[in-house]
This record gives structure tokens, sequence and C-alpha cells, in this order.
């Protein structure tokens, strides 16, 4: 990426509307470019400037009016459209605390019942909506692997200089896990880590980034529109693992991963 195509997409940095792939590359550019780096913060210092109260001013009336007439005027509705609306059955203000009521406690209930739901927790399933969207998107893109290898010895350095922290990196191939590579990812407003798996043609992403130090957390299980999620800290990381693949072999691959860590 150069700079011109860096900053054609500063604002939308800003806003986090870019994809994962592109957000880590304008990132690594800002790294290494004092010049763009400075125009983000530039960036910043306008919306910053721009979004001053004393900036703000209400539209005079007579505006308004003028861009009201011209506007076309919306056509009239038919005579049995209102008189279809005023026959509509009108609720009574007291029955809208019991609808509401009633819509949250089938909303918690179904929540109750969703696989690996934990009271507490609930950050966790936007998390699980992040991991399988960047499992699909690493699928249907060009982007699964940044570096092919099923040498433990070579996907490991490759992270070096890449990310502020270094992935542990293991290879299961003789249990039935080949390991073919890695690649950087965007999950969590951060740059992680991403090791790819094989099992029986079926993908497994594992995704890896730091935890408190001295953290250890017990697997939780996910299940959502055909995707198993499995989550757990160790050893000072975050592992999220995710694949199509039973959730008997996601574990198996879990355990191996904790074993070795």
């Amino acid at each position: 990426m150069n700079c011109e195509e860096c900053r054609e997409f500063i604002d939308a940095y800003i806003d986090n509307e870019l994809d994962a792939a592109t957000t880590i590359t304008v990132k690594r550019h800002l790294r290494e470019c004092a010049a763009c780096a400075q125009f983000l913060e530039a960036r910043k210092g306008l919306r910053a400037l721009l979004g001053q109260p004393e900036l703000a001013f209400d539209v005079p009336d007579s505006l308004r009016t003028r861009v009201l007439s011209a506007l076309p005027v919306a056509p009239a509705k038919p005579k049995e459209d209102a008189d279809r609306f005023r026959r509509r059955v009108v609720i009574p203000w007291f029955y809208v605390p019991v609808a509401l009521a009633a819509v949250f406690a089938i909303v918690f209930g179904l929540a109750l019942l969703q696989p690996g739901w934990i009271p507490g927790h609930a950050g966790n399933r936007a998390l699980v909506a992040q991991v399988i969207s960047g499992h699909v998107r690493s699928l249907l893109a060009t982007h699964l692997l940044d570096v092919p290898s099923t040498d433990q010895h070579t996907v490991k350095p490759w992270f070096a200089g890449k990310l502020e922290f270094s992935p542990p990196v293991q290879d299961f191939a003789q249990r039935g896990f080949d390991l073919i590579g890695g690649r950087l990812d965007y999950l969590d407003n951060r740059e992680v880590a991403a090791l790819v798996y094989r099992r029986n043609k079926h993908t497994i992403n594992l995704f890896i980034w730091p935890s408190k130090p001295d953290h250890a957390a017990p697997v939780q299980t996910f299940s959502e529109n055909g995707y198993n999620v499995l989550h757990w800290e160790r050893g000072g990381f975050s592992f999220w693992a995710v694949s199509d693949v039973r959730m008997e072999d996601l574990r198996a691959f879990a355990d191996l991963e904790m074993q070795s860590s």
C-alpha cells in the first residue's frame, strides 16, 4: 500500500468501517510511514474540532421551508387506506410494559437455550460472531494464508516483527490435525495471529492474542449457524478455535493445544 491509497482509507479507518485485511494493511503502513501517521492525527484533530458544540448551529426556519417546498409532493393515499388506518386497533398504554416484559422473557429464555451461553459472558457472544465471521471470510477470500507452511519452525518466526507478541505454534499432524500455515487477522479491535489447520479436508482457524498473564480459563463451547467454536485461556494467551468439524473433533484439537502449552 502506498501513501495515496492509505489516505483514501483514513476516514473509513477512523470509523472502523474497513474489513480486517484492509485494516491490517493500513495499520502496517501507518507504522512505517511518519507522513501518513501525521495525516491520520490531523484528520482526527479536524474531526474533534468539527464536533465542538460552538461550531454547531440550528437550521433557520426559512431554509427549512425552502428545502421542503422544493421537494416533490407525495401522492395522497387512497381514501380506503386512510379509513383502514383509522380502523386499526389501538393498544392501551398500560399494556406496553407487559408486552415489553414478555418480549424480554422470550429473548432471555432463548439465550439460555443457546449452546455455550454462560451468564455474565454476554460479551463472548459478540466475539463468537466475530470469530465465525473471520473464519468464513478467510475461506471465501484469498487471505487464508500469509505464510503457507507445514513447519511450525517456519510459521512461528514469520510472526516476529508483525505482532507485538509471539504466538505459540504447534503441529499435531500425527494426531490428525495438520498445520498448513498462518496469517495476520483482526478481531476484537486488535491484530491477532491466525493459525490454520486441516482435519479431514475441514479447515480449523485458531485465533490467538495475549490475555492476562498467568490466567487460565476453562474451555467454553459455542455453536452458531453450523460452526463450532471453542474458547479458552492458558499461558497468557486467549485461544479461539472455529471450524465446521464435529464438536468432538474440535474439542480433541483444543485438548492437544492445551496439553502442549
